[in-house]
């Protein structure tokens, strides 16, 4: 197996673990957004098949804090059209990696002559994404088993640095999958469980798990301007969210 990073970078200082925020805060200006700390848990497997994007088998995913800097970032922001839920691995501030990272496997491509993808599998840092606002979508206001979808994408970096993305948004490329966000549980304040996983119905193979296709992407590190077009991979992932 490949691994996207072989190094990874020990955080000086004391890491804290940040518990999940208990409420929104108001929106305090247009455009702007309101941040709640969540718990991102990754499935690595399900129905006895291993899943395409998975965990770092280090558990679930929280924000957490090296000298007042997000070395991990597990959040969902509220705008005034709606909101997104966003997990990212390293520091937002220089892209410094933290000592978590994301499994992705690009094995299976689901269009012929591909060019060669840039690893096979492998864990690297990552940020992902479910833009739900973009579809006027409150993650909040879904009911228990109400669910919605919502485009978004995997971001993730190689061992020679280059970064690339996998794309949810169909606007953009018309054969790819979003992302379905269902709702598991509420309280007084709305939803508090999600998951995140394909909205799709395909399955291939033997792996009776579904699959989102999504276009592969190689990205401009500074000015994330597309550079190449990798074609069409199918992805298996199960994410719960939880406030």
């Amino acid at each position: 197996m490949v691994t996207f990073m072989t190094q990874r970078v020990v955080l000086a200082g004391v890491l804290v673990t940040v518990a999940v925020s208990a409420m929104l805060t108001d929106l305090s200006a247009a455009g702007k957004s309101s941040k709640v700390l969540v718990t991102t848990t990754i499935a690595d497997s399900q129905n006895g098949s291993s899943l395409r994007v998975a965990s770092d088998t280090q558990g679930a995913y929280v924000t957490t804090f090296n000298r007042k800097q997000e070395a991990v970032s597990s959040s969902i922001n509220r705008y005034q059209d709606g909101t997104d839920w966003m997990l990212t691995t390293y520091y937002s501030v220089n892209q410094t990696p933290s000592n978590r990272t994301v499994f992705f496997d690009l094995s299976e491509p689901a269009t012929p002559g591909n060019p060669v993808p840039p690893i096979t599998m492998g864990n690297g840092q990552a940020h992902l994404i479910a833009k739900c606002h973009l579809v006027s979508v409150d993650m909040y206001t879904l009911s228990p088993g109400a669910s919605a979808d919502c485009p978004g994408s995997f971001r993730f970096q190689v061992p020679d640095g280059s970064w690339y993305r996998l794309s949810f948004q169909p606007d953009n490329f018309p054969n790819v999958n979003r992302l379905r966000v269902t709702c598991i549980s509420a309280d007084s304040a709305g939803c508090k469980v999600w998951t995140i996983t394909p909205a799709s119905s395909v399955v291939t193979g033997t792996d009776s798990n579904v699959k989102s296709r999504n276009k592969l992407l190689l990205l401009d590190g500074n000015t994330e301007a597309i550079l190449a077009d990798f074609g069409d991979y199918y992805l298996s992932f199960s994410i719960t969210v939880a406030r």
